[in-house]
Protein backbone atom coordinates (compact mmCIF):
# COMPACT_ATOMS: atom_id res chain seq x y z
CA UNK A 1 0.00 0.00 0.00
CA UNK A 2 2.76 2.39 0.75
CA UNK A 3 4.52 1.53 -2.86
CA UNK A 4 1.27 2.78 -4.10
CA UNK A 5 1.09 5.82 -2.30
CA UNK A 6 4.78 6.90 -2.88
CA UNK A 7 3.67 6.44 -6.87
CA UNK A 8 0.96 8.60 -6.51
CA UNK A 9 3.40 11.55 -4.99
CA UNK A 10 6.07 10.70 -7.61
CA UNK A 11 3.22 11.30 -10.17
CA UNK A 12 2.31 14.32 -8.83
CA UNK A 13 5.81 16.15 -8.45
CA UNK A 14 8.15 14.45 -11.24
CA UNK A 15 10.87 15.30 -8.45
CA UNK A 16 12.54 12.09 -8.81
CA UNK A 17 12.15 12.15 -12.33
CA UNK A 18 13.81 14.88 -13.20
CA UNK A 19 16.16 14.97 -9.88
CA UNK A 20 17.20 18.48 -7.96
CA UNK A 21 17.60 20.45 -11.56
CA UNK A 22 13.56 20.65 -11.72
CA UNK A 23 13.53 21.66 -8.14
CA UNK A 24 16.36 24.69 -8.66
CA UNK A 25 13.95 26.19 -11.73
CA UNK A 26 10.83 25.82 -10.22
CA UNK A 27 12.15 27.23 -6.97
CA UNK A 28 13.30 30.36 -8.80
CA UNK A 29 9.79 31.01 -9.63
CA UNK A 30 8.62 30.68 -6.04
CA UNK A 31 7.71 26.83 -6.30
CA UNK A 32 6.64 25.64 -2.72
CA UNK A 33 4.71 22.66 -4.01
CA UNK A 34 8.50 22.10 -5.29
CA UNK A 35 10.29 21.88 -2.03
CA UNK A 36 7.33 20.24 -0.39
CA UNK A 37 6.84 17.64 -2.57
CA UNK A 38 10.94 17.02 -1.83
CA UNK A 39 10.34 17.22 1.53
CA UNK A 40 8.22 14.34 1.14
CA UNK A 41 10.77 12.31 -1.34
CA UNK A 42 13.19 13.02 1.21
CA UNK A 43 11.70 11.23 4.18
CA UNK A 44 11.06 8.25 1.63
CA UNK A 45 14.87 7.72 0.50
CA UNK A 46 14.60 9.37 -2.97
CA UNK A 47 15.94 12.47 -2.16
CA UNK A 48 18.55 14.29 -0.02
CA UNK A 49 16.71 16.61 2.58
CA UNK A 50 19.53 18.75 3.25
CA UNK A 51 20.36 19.50 -0.91
CA UNK A 52 16.90 19.65 -1.45
CA UNK A 53 16.64 22.79 0.86
CA UNK A 54 19.62 24.06 -0.02
CA UNK A 55 18.71 24.23 -3.82
CA UNK A 56 15.75 25.64 -3.09
CA UNK A 57 16.90 28.49 -1.17
CA UNK A 58 19.43 29.19 -3.61
CA UNK A 59 16.68 28.90 -6.18
CA UNK A 60 13.93 31.33 -4.36
CA UNK A 61 17.33 33.74 -4.16
CA UNK A 62 18.14 34.00 -7.39
CA UNK A 63 15.01 34.04 -9.19
CA UNK A 64 13.46 36.67 -6.64
CA UNK A 65 16.84 38.93 -6.40
CA UNK A 66 16.88 38.80 -10.21
CA UNK A 67 13.70 40.01 -10.63
CA UNK A 68 14.46 42.96 -8.95
CA UNK A 69 17.67 43.59 -10.37
CA UNK A 70 16.15 43.75 -13.78
CA UNK A 71 13.15 46.08 -12.97
CA UNK A 72 15.67 48.57 -11.80
CA UNK A 73 17.35 48.36 -14.98
CA UNK A 74 14.68 47.93 -17.35
CA UNK A 75 11.80 50.06 -15.47
CA UNK A 76 10.01 51.31 -18.36
CA UNK A 77 10.03 48.07 -20.05
CA UNK A 78 8.78 46.31 -17.08
CA UNK A 79 6.02 48.52 -16.79
CA UNK A 80 4.94 48.52 -20.08
CA UNK A 81 4.74 44.74 -19.49
CA UNK A 82 3.16 45.21 -16.00
CA UNK A 83 0.61 48.01 -17.17
CA UNK A 84 -2.51 45.59 -16.29
CA UNK A 85 -0.85 45.81 -12.51
CA UNK A 86 0.21 48.88 -11.75
CA UNK A 87 -2.86 49.56 -9.23
CA UNK A 88 -1.05 46.28 -7.29
CA UNK A 89 2.39 48.02 -7.59
CA UNK A 90 1.61 51.05 -6.86
CA UNK A 91 0.14 49.61 -4.04
CA UNK A 92 3.14 47.40 -3.14
CA UNK A 93 5.41 50.21 -3.38
CA UNK A 94 3.88 51.69 -0.37
CA UNK A 95 3.73 48.63 1.47
CA UNK A 96 7.53 48.04 1.00
CA UNK A 97 8.51 51.48 2.89
CA UNK A 98 6.13 50.73 5.67
CA UNK A 99 6.75 47.02 6.12
CA UNK A 100 10.05 46.21 3.90
CA UNK A 101 10.96 43.04 6.61
CA UNK A 102 7.85 42.18 7.20
CA UNK A 103 6.54 41.66 3.61
CA UNK A 104 9.45 40.73 2.35
CA UNK A 105 9.19 37.64 4.57
CA UNK A 106 5.48 36.70 4.68
CA UNK A 107 5.19 37.90 0.68
CA UNK A 108 7.49 34.21 -0.07
CA UNK A 109 4.46 32.30 1.79
CA UNK A 110 1.86 34.48 -0.64
CA UNK A 111 0.98 33.28 -4.06
CA UNK A 112 0.51 35.84 -6.69
CA UNK A 113 2.48 38.98 -4.25
CA UNK A 114 5.89 36.85 -3.98
CA UNK A 115 6.43 37.33 -8.15
CA UNK A 116 5.33 41.76 -7.32
CA UNK A 117 7.20 42.31 -4.46
CA UNK A 118 10.66 41.97 -6.29
CA UNK A 119 9.24 44.06 -8.66
CA UNK A 120 7.62 46.74 -6.85
CA UNK A 121 11.18 47.12 -5.22
CA UNK A 122 12.59 47.30 -8.76
CA UNK A 123 10.83 49.94 -9.84
CA UNK A 124 11.01 51.95 -6.58
CA UNK A 125 13.75 53.74 -4.85
CA UNK A 126 14.19 51.28 -2.22
CA UNK A 127 17.85 49.99 -1.24
CA UNK A 128 18.54 47.12 -3.38
CA UNK A 129 21.06 45.86 -1.42
CA UNK A 130 19.14 45.82 2.10
CA UNK A 131 16.25 44.07 -0.68
CA UNK A 132 18.59 41.44 -1.47
CA UNK A 133 20.39 40.71 2.62
CA UNK A 134 16.19 40.01 3.74
CA UNK A 135 15.20 38.31 0.31
CA UNK A 136 18.28 35.94 1.00
CA UNK A 137 16.65 35.56 5.24
CA UNK A 138 13.17 35.30 3.68
CA UNK A 139 14.42 32.35 1.53
CA UNK A 140 16.33 30.17 3.93
CA UNK A 141 13.10 30.59 6.29
CA UNK A 142 10.91 29.85 3.57
CA UNK A 143 13.16 26.71 2.14
CA UNK A 144 13.92 24.86 5.99
CA UNK A 145 10.06 25.43 7.25
CA UNK A 146 8.63 24.14 4.04
CA UNK A 147 10.81 21.64 3.44
CA UNK A 148 10.50 20.06 7.05
CA UNK A 149 6.96 20.60 6.53
CA UNK A 150 7.02 18.31 3.94
CA UNK A 151 9.59 15.58 5.56
CA UNK A 152 7.73 15.54 8.55
CA UNK A 153 4.14 15.58 7.31
CA UNK A 154 4.98 12.78 4.95
CA UNK A 155 3.56 10.61 7.14
CA UNK A 156 0.37 12.03 7.39
CA UNK A 157 -0.01 12.64 3.95
CA UNK A 158 0.46 9.04 2.52
CA UNK A 159 -1.91 7.93 5.58
CA UNK A 160 -4.45 10.20 3.77
CA UNK A 161 -3.66 8.79 0.09
CA UNK A 162 -3.38 5.25 1.83
CA UNK A 163 -6.96 5.55 2.94
CA UNK A 164 -8.12 7.26 0.69
CA UNK A 165 -6.64 4.40 -1.61
CA UNK A 166 -8.51 1.38 0.64
CA UNK A 167 -11.88 3.36 0.53
CA UNK A 168 -12.19 4.82 -3.09
CA UNK A 169 -15.44 5.75 -2.62
CA UNK A 170 -14.01 8.86 -0.66
CA UNK A 171 -12.24 10.77 -3.49
CA UNK A 172 -15.45 11.95 -4.61
CA UNK A 173 -16.58 13.12 -1.15
CA UNK A 174 -13.19 14.76 -0.39
CA UNK A 175 -13.08 16.69 -4.29
CA UNK A 176 -16.47 17.64 -3.52
CA UNK A 177 -15.69 18.90 0.25
CA UNK A 178 -12.59 20.81 -0.89
CA UNK A 179 -14.95 22.82 -3.16
CA UNK A 180 -17.27 23.54 -1.10
CA UNK A 181 -14.71 24.43 1.47
CA UNK A 182 -13.05 26.63 -1.18
CA UNK A 183 -16.39 27.90 -2.21
CA UNK A 184 -16.73 29.46 1.15
CA UNK A 185 -13.87 30.95 1.60
CA UNK A 186 -13.93 33.20 -1.86
CA UNK A 187 -17.49 33.87 -0.81
CA UNK A 188 -16.52 35.52 2.75
CA UNK A 189 -13.62 37.10 1.80
CA UNK A 190 -15.62 38.64 -1.31
CA UNK A 191 -18.21 39.87 1.37
CA UNK A 192 -15.08 41.26 3.64
CA UNK A 193 -13.81 42.88 0.69
CA UNK A 194 -17.23 44.88 -0.29
CA UNK A 195 -17.70 45.85 3.25
CA UNK A 196 -14.78 47.31 3.38
CA UNK A 197 -15.13 49.24 0.54
CA UNK A 198 -18.76 50.07 1.70
CA UNK A 199 -17.16 51.16 5.18
CA UNK A 200 -14.72 53.12 3.39
CA UNK A 201 -17.00 55.41 1.57
CA UNK A 202 -19.07 56.21 4.27
CA UNK A 203 -15.91 57.29 6.15
CA UNK A 204 -15.21 59.53 3.32
CA UNK A 205 -18.32 61.12 3.24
Amino acid sequence: MQNEAFEILKDYSNLESFGYLILFLYCMGGGYVAIISAGVLSSLGKLDLSVSIALAIIGNTLGSSLFAIIARAQKKDIMKMFSKHRRKIAYLQIMVKKYDWGLFLISKFLHGVRTFVPLAVGISAYNIIKFLFINFIGAIIWGISLGMLGYYASGIFLEIIKILLQYPYMFPIVFIGIIIAVTFFLYIKKKLKQNTFIHSIHENQ
